[in-house]
């Protein structure tokens, strides 16, 4: 009887000592939320999921339809807690609409690390992206190359809240108004203010500024856009475009070949992806992490299309 007691007893033994070492190897579960579902929050989304499987993380990811969807990134965010994330990562579609929600979240101890466009207060234990205010001064120094003091330039922005496009166009502004500190400057039209409407803001800008000798277009969206409305207008090359986007592709490479695009700011979104994983990987681990982690862009023009970083561009 006692023999059996204390087999019982070893067994018992056994499977606690079973179930606390299962809990301590048991992945650590992180949320990814994007802002939507383009070919740039696509490549963000591979580089995290490389990252996690390599770090042994249990990622769950979701995104809303539009980057405007800013109520259901919301409910997307809340969506991750219930689940039981412990840490997310988050590109807000609003810095101002998602801060008071994702403190909520920090007083609780989840982790958050911010990719993209940093929040409206201190709640995230850091921000994993590009450094986009360094990235549109580096197109601004570009743009001022491409005139003279007494040409006009334009600026075709994205959003009125865009938070990483805001930072580059600021940044660009800075460093061409350092070289040319009275040229005419108009920056008053967003090429995504309304969504499927790109086409007609790119013309409408080229309708209302038709002295503009050079453009400069703060997002994707917007340069992809512009660089076709100015092909159509047989336009390209002589106004000058200087645009944003990630990594490379044939079209893109083709219209800085022929002079069509002057230049192309390209952002590396899985890097930003795997970053941000990692960070997350190590907040879990109670490591010290810095307060921003910045990736790395690439500004590409006909000089330096050849290249072999360049090159390695294409083949993301």
């Amino acid at each position: 009887m006692r023999q059996s007691f204390r087999r019982f007893v070893l067994a018992a033994l056994l499977v606690s000592a079973s179930s606390l070492a299962a809990a301590a190897e048991a992945a650590p579960k992180v949320g990814l939320l994007l802002k939507g579902r383009s070919a740039f929050w696509t490549e963000v989304e591979k580089g995290a999921k490389d990252a996690a499987a390599k770090a042994g993380v249990e990622l769950s990811i979701k995104a809303p339809m539009a980057e405007t969807d800013i109520g259901v990134q919301v409910q997307m965010l809340n969506a991750l807690a219930a689940q039981g994330a412990e840490a997310i990562i988050i590109a807000p579609s609003s810095k101002e609409a998602l801060a008071v929600p994702l403190a909520s979240l920090a007083v609780k101890g989840v982790k958050i690390v911010v990719i993209d466009t940093p929040i409206a207060n201190k709640t995230a234990s850091t921000f994993v992206g590009t450094d986009q205010h360094a990235a549109g001064a580096a197109a601004g120094r570009l743009l001022a190359t491409l005139v003279d003091d007494a040409q006009e330039v334009a600026l075709l922005r994205h959003t009125q809240s865009g938070g990483a496009t805001g930072q580059r166009e600021i940044g660009a502004l800075g460093s061409f108004r350092a070289v040319h500190p009275k040229n005419v400057v108009h920056s008053d039209i967003y090429v995504s203010a309304e969504p499927g409407k790109e086409t007609e803001k790119a013309q409408f800008l080229l309708s209302q500024y038709p002295n503009a000798r050079a453009i400069l277009a703060s997002s994707t969206p917007g340069t992809l856009t512009m660089l076709k409305v100015l092909q159509g207008k047989n336009l390209a090359g002589k106004i000058k475009l200087v645009g944003f986007g990630f990594n490379l592709n044939p079209e893109v490479a083709a219209a800085i070949e022929s002079g069509a695009l002057s230049g192309w700011v390209a952002q590396l979104p899985r890097e930003v992806g795997a970053k941000s994983v990692m960070a997350a990987h190590s907040l879990l681990k109670g490591e010290t992490v810095p307060d921003h982690i910045y990736t790395d862009f690439v500004l590409v023009t006909k000089e330096n299309l050849q290249e072999p970083k360049v090159q390695a561009l294409l083949a993301r």
